[in-house]
């Protein structure tokens, strides 16, 4: 077997020999200095002559520290609506107490938010049957605060049934 050379070998030169064959062809590599590279940044601030200046637009990242434009109408009323959403989501038998006053107190109540509290009272209290009894404390609440016999609009338990 001493003349045995195995199928898959290469029968040009080794790996090995490949190797350090590319080593040597390889151009040594230049290796600048920082001193070098800043003061090439500084000549190369300028725009070149033939390039196109685009104007694109900027992007409203919504996070300016710049005066804020007031909010509309409409902007107002779905934030009411945002911030009475998360607090009846925090609601439970613990502390429903505090979610109750802030849900009284904090806020000035139009026929259209009460309407929205309403349904999202409803729909919680019918998908969420373990807060229930929760709800039904808060909605008797409800019924004595909004208690308006004249105007069927402000009238929470109306705008229940």
């Amino acid at each position: 077997m001493a003349g045995y050379q195995p199928p898959f070998k290469s029968k040009d030169k080794s790996e090995k020999e490949k190797a350090e064959q590319a080593k040597k062809d390889e151009k040594p590599r230049k290796v600048y200095s920082i001193e070098l590279i800043f003061t090439l940044r500084a000549s190369n601030k300028l725009r070149p002559n033939n390039m196109a200046i685009l104007d694109l637009p900027k992007k409203d990242r919504g996070h300016s520290f710049s005066r804020k434009k007031p909010l509309t109408e409409k902007d107002r009323f779905n934030k009411m609506v945002g911030e009475i959403r998360i607090l009846l989501n925090k609601l439970s038998g613990t502390n429903f107490e505090t979610i109750k006053d802030k849900l009284i107190n904090n806020f000035t109540y139009t026929p259209s938010l009460l309407y929205e509290l309403m349904k999202m009272i409803f729909i919680k209290s019918t998908g969420e049957h373990s807060y229930l009894d929760v709800y039904v404390k808060l909605c008797t609440l409800l019924f004595k605060k909004f208690d308006d016999r004249e105007n069927n609009e402000l009238n929470f338990k109306k705008l229940l049934v």
